[in-house]
């Protein structure tokens, strides 16, 4: 059985770099049109489209389900590597594993929002010109549900500067950002504890 485990990993574990690599050579335009291109689109598009059918996954410009594919994989990854350490599974590792991945895809979004309301903040602030401020409209479409909810529900609509609004988006950010830091490992913990 661990042999079976380790070997399904190993697939998977080549898979996912696959996958990788056809996710990174989507950043190119010119290697779009390449035979390697097409091939590795061949063998990870069923994968992929499966994640990509849900709307809830783009957010604006963004499309997060790429992240949740991975997240996926390398859950299906964990619980074979556990199969082949332990040689079983409990219900307890599984959660522990699902709700790691949960966090990792969280981590990921708070983080990268965080990043982009921060650099939208420093362009509205200090640039007048320049690479900032050509960005500062794509990095708001990326944002403007977050700023939007905190107009409205902070800020019940009333006009408040764009600047304040950033800065409170970003302190939201970053307090869901500790409190899950604290509370998924702790679920972690509660998980593996469980006794089946």
């Amino acid at each position: 059985m661990e042999i079976l485990a380790k070997s399904i990993s190993a697939v998977l574990s080549v898979y996912m770099i696959i996958l990788i690599i056809r996710v990174m050579l989507t950043w190119f335009k010119t290697s779009q049109n390449s035979q390697i291109f097409r091939y590795l689109a061949a063998i990870t598009d069923p994968y992929l489209n499966w994640f990509r059918r849900f709307s809830v996954l783009k957010f604006g410009m963004l499309d997060f389900s790429p992240i949740v594919a991975f997240v996926i994989l390398g859950f299906v990854i964990n619980i074979f590597n556990s199969i082949a350490a332990y040689g079983k599974i409990t219900v307890g590792i599984i959660l522990a594993l699902l709700v790691n991945g949960i966090w990792s895809i969280i981590s990921f979004i708070l983080i990268l929002f965080i990043i982009l309301t921060v650099i939208r903040l420093i362009s509205s602030t200090i640039a007048t010109g320049g690479f900032l401020s050509s960005m500062s409209v794509g990095i708001d479409s990326i944002i403007e549900p977050i700023t939007t909810w905190v107009r409205k529900t902070i800020f019940r609509n009333k006009f408040t500067p764009y600047t304040t609004q950033l800065g409170i988006s970003i302190a939201i950010l970053l307090v869901l950002y500790i409190a899950g830091r604290f509370l998924f490992p702790y679920l972690t913990n509660l998980a593996v504890a469980l006794p089946f």
